[in-house]
């Protein structure tokens, strides 16, 4: 079986006696768990057989040392594991991130084009010289015998140095912002670590190690591509990805979970419920209430760590409030990325799901006199976690909203902006207010409202819903009368009592009125609220 190393273990009789052989690994980043505020790293590092001691140098001094764990296959017996913290300016072989193999890659261009622009600047002053007559026994047979040919050289010259120095430019401009992102970097980054893991195994093998960092996390996004013709939507899922650890991810295996660390994980004791019977006194009483014990404090890790730790800057925050199943969801990526650490945020496709929706043209005549599509479709199967949703209607992009589904929604709507081929006309309401009833005990209320809408598509008819509120009374002596045309289909439009919604199939150019008569009646002397 597999052995692990949490904390260093008493090392064994036969390694205390041998003199310790130790090699430096290179090990590399395999696996990278990703959740919204943080990041599990695992590790691989090869072990030569016989070796007594492995060393890693360049590891971030970012992760948490209390979360280190070491895997070792069966045959490797693990003993004491030492973590040292050192200065960046200590560990001058650490800067072999991608940002400074770029940075070298640039310069070293740069500096190449410098040098051919001060050989090009020695043969301009020598035919300077030549011209000016200033030269000592010039080869006559090199540099010709005409001025012609000096002018020649000296453009070509002057026109190549020319070219040079705006490739140089050209070179300074990518060069500077690397520079200040890796000077950034190297400020929020001033310490490497380095690991000193003792060992005994006869045979070549694989340490695994893990660690938790709390610079990364990730965040959902999503975009839904809608043919209002056909009703196909394709909902795409995005992860916005980011981490500033202080180590580049090249080629892991990523995984990203909705699971959240939370500082509370259990529920206290539930408070005693007392009665008792407060005895009669003349002054105020002062209770006195006993402060609550301090936590126990936590075990310490005994691996040993050298150096100073730097308080870490705030990364960005992910929120995620949905999860599948009864705890979290995990989604794995098919391929190998790479993430290298810094301040922008690596946007990743986790897939896209085919769905068949039911395209509506909705107006609200009392918010606004437009209609706007709204994609209706069964709610998709699987974890969606709330996140930023891009909308695209017909290949062109409508807007943006947020992507919410809650737990208990069976449908799922999605708006894809105003539709200008439908006019809607909202005719001035109509009121009036009287007496009625016995000797006029009763206050009446009379509303009129009229909608007309037409649709002016060509390409057909188009399924259209207008929605409208009703008043609702709240006291048993408020009578409400309505009377609707045509007859709508719902009184109670997504189970709210006075949501009034017609639905009906509207052919290419043509038109419907809608209307809507209420009578409120209330007793006289009341003081009736939400008149409008």
């Amino acid at each position: 079986m597999p052995r692990t190393a949490l904390l260093p273990a008493a090392s064994s009789a036969l390694i205390a006696l041998l003199l310790p052989a130790w090699a430096q690994a290179q090990s590399r980043i395999d696996d990278v768990l990703v959740y919204p505020g943080g990041a599990q790293v695992t590790r691989l590092a090869p072990v030569a057989a016989g070796a007594r001691e492995l060393v890693l140098t360049c590891l971030t001094a970012r992760f948490d040392p209390d979360t280190l764990q070491i895997d070792a296959p069966a045959g490797v017996n693990l003993g004491p594991v030492q973590v040292e913290t050192l200065p960046r300016d200590r560990a001058p072989d650490c800067a072999n991130s991608a940002l400074d193999e770029q940075l070298r890659k640039l310069e070293a261009q740069r500096d190449s084009l410098n040098a051919e622009s001060g050989a090009l600047e020695t043969g301009l002053g020598y035919l300077k010289a030549l011209g000016n007559g200033d030269a000592r026994n010039p080869p006559t047979a090199a540099i010709g015998t005409t001025a012609d040919t000096i002018r020649k050289a000296a453009l070509e010259a002057l026109q190549r140095q020319a070219q040079l120095r705006r490739q140089v430019e050209e070179l300074e401009r990518q060069i500077t912002p690397l520079k200040s992102e890796r000077d950034r970097l190297a400020a929020a980054n001033p310490e490497w670590r380095s690991l000193r893991v003792r060992l005994s195994t006869a045979q070549a093998a694989e340490l695994r190690l893990s660690y938790r960092i709390t610079q990364a996390g990730w965040a959902p996004s999503y975009r839904a591509l809608l043919d209002t013709a056909s009703g196909a939507l394709s909902l795409e899922r995005l992860a916005q990805v980011s981490q500033q650890s202080g180590e580049d991810w090249r080629n892991v295996k990523l995984r990203l979970s909705t699971a959240q660390v939370s500082t509370r994980v259990g529920l206290p004791s539930p408070a005693p419920w007392l009665l008792n019977i407060r005895p009669p006194v003349a002054a105020a009483e002062t209770r006195l209430y006993a402060a609550p014990p301090a936590p126990a404090p936590a075990m310490a890790m005994s691996v040993a760590v050298q150096g100073s730790r730097t308080r870490e800057p705030e990364l960005d925050r992910f929120d995620l409030t949905v999860f599948q199943n009864d705890y979290a969801t995990e989604f794995v990526l098919p391929l190998r990325v790479n993430i290298d650490s810094g301040i922008q945020r690596a946007s990743l496709t986790l897939g896209i799901e085919k769905l068949q929706a039911r395209v509506l043209a909705r107006v609200q005549p009392q918010n606004e006199a437009a209609a706007y599509l709204v994609a209706d479709l069964a709610r998709p199967a699987g974890a969606w976690p709330r996140g930023p949703l891009q909308l695209v209607r017909d290949g062109a992009l409508v807007g943006n909203t947020s992507l919410q589904m809650a737990g208990s929604d069976e449908r799922l709507e999605l708006p894809f902006g105003r539709d200008d081929a439908v006019r809607v006309q909202v005719e001035p309401e109509q009121r009036n207010a009287g007496d009625r009833g016995f000797i006029g005990a009763r206050a009446e209320h009379r509303y009129g409202r009229a909608y007309v809408v037409e649709n002016r598509h060509s390409r057909g008819a188009l399924t259209l819903q207008v929605v409208e509120a009703a008043p609702v009374a709240q006291h048993e002596d408020i009578k409400v009368q309505t009377q609707f045309s045509p007859p709508p289909s719902t009184q109670a439009w997504r189970k709210q009592p006075g949501w009034v919604m017609w639905e009906q199939s509207l052919p290419a150019g043509a038109s419907q009125r809608y209307t809507a008569d209420y009578v409120i009646s209330a007793p006289k002397d009341a003081a009736l609220t939400g008149l409008r």
